[in-house]
């Protein structure tokens, strides 16, 4: 016969204030901000503290949250659930950002499913939730009408918006792609290809990426042409094809570091040296970009500090706190690693050029 597993008994607050010499109502003032109009000063309240300590006192949450009519959850929606696998380590860090500030202050993560933009809000503004942070949120007038006439608090995560009806973080993508450019400008590059995967023209990231792409080639005097846009299957781009049909472009600039990798891994299997042959730059600059040989140039965005600043908001929204403005974008900068170098005079693949000379 198993032996039953005894837990212990939990700590109540009659037990912290009996420790402590003080009354209930003073415990729960001072553990869980009860009663308006008792003062305890700050020596008793810290006196309460250490008790609660040393009994190892736990607030009931559930308790907690049916006194405050909250539920202590916040929704966490990912735009395009199936690109979790392409870029596994900016959802990490997104993640692990926004859970450990949840966790800090005693909130609850829920992962949502992909929900139709038709009722994203409407069909979460049940209760069930305090707030939604919602990443790569579309701007779209469906989405608009929804905030404007719900309650429920929203902040958008790695999205820049037309309008002001929920917080907004993000990082300052146009700028991002002025350094790519720049960068391989200052390299000797001119015909520099921007590469997007299908499906993935309305993602608010992109858009801002491409944005930035088009005014820095104007800013540095490059004409653009449609050749210089690379559509491509995110799982298998067929670089070789495309180069061969596009003569002359010299470097590629993938919207993000999956994509990268991917154009990468397909310019090789076709014989092209990176970079002597094509150079190639993405976005994110996670640890990912240091597992490919050569090791990836990529603009890096602070993930995780976007995605804490993200929780922050709603959590302010929620206890009544406006935020201080309605964008918050950070800065990125260039890590220069081993993907990008000068062009070379023949951008042939090296099996190619050998059979030039026999």
């Amino acid at each position: 016969m198993m032996n039953r597993i005894e837990k212990p008994a939990t700590t109540t607050m009659k037990e912290v204030a009996q420790e402590a010499g003080v009354s209930i109502a003073a415990v729960s003032k001072v553990l869980h901000g009860k009663g308006p109009n008792i003062r305890v000063s700050e020596a008793r309240a810290e006196v309460i503290r250490e008790a609660a300590k040393k009994l190892r006192y736990q607030p009931n949450g559930l308790a907690r949250s049916l006194r405050m009519s909250r539920t202590h959850t916040i929704g966490l929606i990912w735009e395009n659930m199936a690109d979790i696998g392409d870029g596994p380590l900016y959802y990490m860090y997104l993640l692990d950002g926004v859970a450990s500030e949840l966790f800090r202050k005693h909130y609850r993560l829920t992962i949502l499913p992909e929900i139709p933009h038709s009722s994203t809000i409407s069909s979460l503004s049940d209760g069930r939730l305090d707030g939604v942070i919602w990443c790569k949120m579309p701007d779209l007038p469906g989405i608009r009408d929804q905030l404007s006439h719900s309650s429920l608090n929203v902040v958008g995560l790695n999205t820049q918006a037309t309008h002001s009806l929920c917080p907004m973080i993000t990082c300052d993508n146009e700028h991002g792609s002025g350094l790519v450019v720049d960068h391989l400008v200052e390299l000797g590059h001119r015909n520099i290809a921007f590469a997007q995967d299908w499906g993935s023209e309305d993602t608010p990231d992109l858009i801002t990426r491409y944005d930035g792409y088009r005014k820095a080639l104007q800013r540095h005097e490059i004409p653009f042409t449609e050749n210089l846009l690379f559509r491509c299957d995110k799982h298998k781009p067929e670089v070789e094809g495309w180069l061969t049909r596009n003569q002359g472009i010299t470097a590629i600039y993938a919207w993000y570091e999956g994509l990268a990798g991917k154009i990468m891994a397909s310019a090789q299997d076709a014989g092209y040296q990176i970079p002597r042959d094509l150079s190639i730059v993405g976005f994110d600059s996670t640890l990912y970009c240091d597992t490919l040989s050569p090791k990836l140039t990529a603009i890096r965005q602070p993930i995780r500090e976007m995605a804490q600043a993200a929780a922050r908001t709603l959590m302010d929204l929620i206890e009544g706190q406006a935020p201080d403005k309605t964008s918050y974008i950070f800065p990125c900068t260039l890590d220069v690693r081993e993907s990008s170098s000068h062009p070379a005079h023949s951008r042939a693949p090296e099996s190619q050029r050998r059979g030039n000379l026999l």
